[in-house]
């Protein structure tokens, strides 16, 4: 099983303004089902769940693993090299446990709300768990996201 990882438009935008931090703002990563139509003119969290909302739905009780919104990446970082010039973001594998779930997509975002423009939930990136594509199901285990050992994404100057 491939996976891949897009990122959206508007996320070099939001960077270069200085609107978001990788190294410092909140990283969320939020799964959702096959009802979500990647597209990467998507700006904000909104265009996402627009409706039917397909994030993966957290059940209470009996509690199947998952947190309305997803979980937050934990030790972000964000490294220049020289050669190349280089900025990679990166931070710890993302875990949920006795996961039970059908996804599809997970979608990186920063929870944060820029007042000036008003931008609410930037979006970073999109990515597919399985390039078929495919569901990915998931019935009361442990599911981890790995990201790859050179970083989640790099931003290159050519």
């Amino acid at each position: 099983m491939a996976s891949s990882l897009i990122l959206y438009n508007q996320l070099m935008d939001y960077i270069c303004k200085g609107l978001i931090d990788l190294s410092i703002d909140q990283v969320k990563l939020m799964l959702v089902t096959s009802d979500y139509t990647p597209d990467p003119t998507h700006d904000v969290l909104a265009d996402v769940q627009a409706s039917p909302d397909p994030e993966v739905v957290a059940i209470a009780s009996p509690d199947n693993g998952y947190i309305a919104g997803g979980k937050a990446l934990t030790n972000q970082s964000v490294v220049l090299s020289d050669s190349p010039a280089a900025e990679t973001f990166d931070a710890n594998d993302v875990t949920w446990t006795a996961l039970t779930a059908t996804f599809r997509y997970g979608i990186l975002y920063v929870n944060k709300t820029i007042s000036s423009p008003a931008i609410v939930n930037p979006l970073l990136g999109c990515i597919t768990f399985d390039t078929a594509p495919a569901d990915i199901v998931i019935n009361g285990v442990d599911y981890t996201v790995q990201w790859n050992i050179s970083g989640i994404f790099t931003l290159t100057k050519l």
